[in-house]
């Protein structure tokens, strides 16, 4: 019992007339619409104009030939199901044919039958195909979902976090939000394309997510900290870097709030990076974040005015700081407002 075909197009590609005339009628008997050509160059004009699901060609021909056209149709359109016909037995033209990825293939002289079984088998293949290719896109597509909405969920679970981490003291409460907000002023003052300011913003909102690891009486002490003390507050980029990297897939975030401590002389933490070597987001970050620390209280301390506030990034261009992006923060910093922590405003 043969599978019935409606109104499908088949390319025929011979040269002897009468062959392709037999192809052709044969094909039309059978319900399928056909199109045929005599060289594989009209075969690919053809194809440019109508593609069809299924190639059915010789492979002697003048000009380029049926091998040249099979690479071809390969290239460009490699759903399509291929069929060769080929006179004699030529076990370098079969080799060449498999290669190249023929579906099937069979022999001069014609047989009806034979060729009608390979039309519906390649056609059946090429729908099999079609489906399993809709279907890995439905899956990938409610993968790519699904892998969106935890990645969202557990974003905001880690926002969350790191707001209640700064609101169980008064003194950094707001700190990363306004982080983010003059980093990125300072990335459009400098011109930074709309994608890595989006990534500067995730950064910047994260930056010290990793404190949630470090102990209140440390963070809290309002006194200096000893040795070891320090040691612990130095961990919290490499915590941070630790608690993301399971659902941040771009690197520059990361890297970014692993690096937002280093300095430019080298002598920052976690890992010592020098000038250049220091990711430009975490440069972009240094600078606020030190300001933000600067003119806010602390338990160890009182909010220092902004122009003290300045003097000091202007001291650290240089060796602590980016010196061109120093510059340009000195100049843009005063006529910032530094917003409610808690308005929307802040997270432009």
């Amino acid at each position: 019992m043969h599978t019935p075909v409606t109104t499908v197009s088949v390319t025929v590609v011979e040269d002897e007339p009468m062959t392709q005339d037999v192809l052709v009628r044969a094909a039309r008997l059978w319900q399928y619409e056909c199109q045929s050509a005599s060289t594989a160059e009209q075969a690919l004009e053809l194809l440019e104009q109508n593609l069809t699901p299924v190639v059915v060609t010789d492979l002697r021909m003048p000009g380029r030939g049926g091998l040249w056209l099979i690479r071809q149709i390969r290239q460009r359109w490699p759903q399509v199901g291929i069929i060769v016909l080929t006179a004699g037995h030529d076990p370098e033209a079969t080799n060449e044919c498999l290669q190249a990825g023929v579906h099937h293939y069979f022999f001069k002289p014609i047989k009806l039958d034979e060729f009608r079984h390979v039309l519906e088998t390649t056609l059946r293949n090429y729908y099999a195909e079609q489906e399993q290719h809709r279907i890995e896109c439905r899956l990938q597509h409610a993968v790519r979902r699904q892998t969106h909405r935890v990645r969202t969920t557990f974003l905001s679970a880690i926002t969350s976090l790191s707001q209640a981490m700064e609101e169980r003291d008064p003194y950094t409460a707001g700190h990363s939000r306004r982080v983010r907000y003059y980093a990125l002023e300072l990335a459009r003052a400098i011109g930074l394309e709309p994608r890595q300011c989006k990534l500067l913003s995730l950064a910047a909102q994260l930056h010290d997510i990793g404190k949630v690891a470090i102990p209140d009486a440390i963070l809290h002490k309002p006194t200096n900290l000893s040795e070891e003390e320090y040691q612990i507050v130095q961990q919290h980029p490499v915590i941070g870097e630790r608690i993301l990297r399971p659902v941040v897939r771009h690197q520059a975030v990361l890297a970014a709030i692993r690096g937002h401590h280093e300095r430019m002389d080298g002598t920052g933490y976690p890992d010592g990076l020098r000038g250049e070597q220091i990711p430009l987001l975490a440069r972009l970050i240094a600078l606020p974040d030190c300001f933000d620390a600067l003119t806010t209280s602390r338990a160890y301390r009182e909010a220092l005015p902004v122009s003290e506030a300045l003097a000091v990034l202007r001291d650290g261009a240089g060796t602590h700081f980016d010196p061109d992006l120093a510059r340009v923060f000195l100049q843009l910093a005063p006529r910032l407002e530094p917003k409610d922590s808690r308005s929307g405003l802040l997270c432009r």
